[in-house]
């Protein structure tokens, strides 16, 4: 476990927060460098508090602002550094995540659409055949009404050629009906 005093963990929380970092992010941070969370949350609730009349957080004496001018930026950079890539981590995690499951989703609809696809074509083919068949039958239906035409045609021309036959033979038919009738009542007279 890394050795800091409350001072510099309350100075580095700080620093992180000046970064834009939440207090959760800050206290990962803290942690992920070997200090112990009681302690990490410890810094983050002092920083929180207002300065001691002294103007510095803890009890040890504070540096000569030459010799932390010196120091800080170093450290500053290279928490910082680390910092940033940490955040980039997580974010590459999440973007990672988030997109394997973007492209699952978009697998799913893939398949749906080939589904579809498939379906569509089945249901092309069968209105095809349907089509099909309406045709052989509407031939057959129509071949059927020629042949009646043609058979009531003949049926019409031999009622007409009966019809003339009885014109014919009619009268002569009454005539003969007649000149019967005359035997009879001259048979019977």
């Amino acid at each position: 476990m890394a050795n800091y005093d409350n001072q510099d963990l309350t100075s580095q929380v700080l620093e992180l927060r000046q970064q834009g970092l939440s207090d959760n992010l800050i206290v990962q941070e803290l942690t992920r460098k070997g200090i112990s969370m009681q302690a990490a949350q410890a810094a983050v609730n002092q920083a929180d508090m207002p300065p001691p009349p002294g103007g510095s957080y803890g009890t040890m004496p504070t540096m000569p602002e030459e010799s932390m001018s010196r120091s800080q930026p170093r450290q500053a950079s290279s928490e910082e550094s680390n910092i940033y890539e940490r955040i980039e981590e997580i974010t590459e995690g999440m973007i990672d995540e988030k997109w394997d499951e973007l492209i699952a989703e978009v697998k799913k609809i893939i398949d749906w659409k080939e589904k579809i696809e498939t379906k569509q074509n089945q249901i092309n083919n069968d209105i095809q055949k349907l089509k099909d068949d309406f045709k052989v039958l509407h031939q057959g239906v129509l071949g059927k009404l020629e042949d009646y035409d043609t058979r009531m045609q003949d049926v019409g021309t031999e009622l007409k050629a009966v019809g003339k036959v009885f014109k014919d033979v009619i009268p002569e038919f009454v005539e003969n009906v007649k000149e019967l009738r005359d035997i009879k009542e001259h048979l019977k007279g």
